[in-house]
């Protein structure tokens, strides 16, 4: 389907740089990071 970019709140880029680093866990997200 299509997406309505509008219809969306815009990015709080605050946001993304206050979050540190999160390690994978799990197999699954360990092979998807490496």
């Amino acid at each position: 389907g299509k997406l309505d970019r509008k219809a969306l709140p815009a990015p709080d880029a605050g946001a993304l740089i206050s979050r540190g680093y999160e390690a994978p866990q799990g197999e699954t997200e360990t092979q998807i990071a490496a």
